[in-house]
């Protein structure tokens, strides 16, 4: 069975030197959109107005298979919106 290795970067890099075992391309690739998931679930607030964050799958040999890159951008209106709540937020 082949191996595949999950490495991902937030505001941190990790390098996934276990692997994983999947019988199947597809199920290697549902798994890296499980991971990118689990990434957005566990830090959603750090996730935004930071740089890009990605899944990167290789192989055992280290060839690059799948990127999975992630960037929330605020609109100018989701800026104003986000500067308004900060002002409310303020204390008087």
């Amino acid at each position: 069975m082949p191996r595949f290795f999950f490495h991902t970067e937030t505001d941190v890099r990790h390098t996934d030197v276990e692997g994983v075992e999947f019988p199947s391309f597809d199920e290697a690739r549902r798994d890296a959109i499980r991971t990118a998931g689990i990434l957005l679930k566990d830090a959603p607030n750090g996730f935004w107005n930071s740089r890009p964050w990605t899944v990167t799958v290789t192989d055992e040999k280290g060839l690059i298979l799948w990127t999975i890159e992630l960037d929330g951008q605020s609109s100018p209106a989701g800026q104003a919106m986000e500067r308004a709540s900060a002002v409310k937020q303020m204390p008087s």
